[in-house]
């Protein structure tokens, strides 16, 4: 995963350790971001994937949101990628000019994402705003752990007041 030259989040995988690759595809949900940064990737299983980073959304200068991706069949021709938006409309995790693409706060210091036994995906970052940790995940959602995909037992829905 990296942030192309328009400042949108692409991917591409390999399947022979790197001597090949598939085509790059931009992989922004269809909400209108004008920018994004400091993306962070974990596989799962085969064919599994996670991606995490901040954006920007156009005509809303200076309001950076995080977003969490998945997709459990990345392998397919036409996989398909499930994105949500970490945190709420009306609470921004930063409001810097350009907050995404230098090191504002500590947004650009504290970005990791993992997957845990159970195939859960796990992304931190800094709500710099609010000067704490986010950790986020999916309360439902596919494992990315296994050879089949299935459904991971769902938890409480999370918010600002589980932080």
């Amino acid at each position: 995963m990296w942030m192309g030259l328009d400042n949108m989040p692409y991917w591409s995988y390999s399947r022979d350790q790197g001597d090949t690759w598939s085509n790059a595809t931009m992989i922004a949900p269809p909400i209108n971001l004008s920018g994004t940064g400091f993306p962070v990737v974990v596989a799962g299983d085969t064919g599994t994937v996670a991606f995490g980073y901040v954006g920007e959304t156009e005509g809303e200068d200076e309001v950076w949101n995080a977003y969490l991706t998945y997709a459990t069949d990345a392998f397919n021709e036409t996989p398909l990628f499930t994105t949500v938006q970490l945190n709420g409309d009306d609470d921004p995790i930063d409001t810097v000019t350009d907050c995404g693409y230098n090191r504002c706060g500590g947004l650009g210091d504290f970005l990791d994402i993992r997957v845990d036994a159970y195939g859960r995906t796990w992304f931190s970052l800094s709500h710099n705003i609010a000067d704490i940790g986010i950790f986020a995940t999916f309360d439902v959602g596919p494992s990315l752990r296994g050879d089949t995909v299935f459904m991971l037992p769902e938890m409480p829905a999370g918010g600002p007041q589980t932080l």
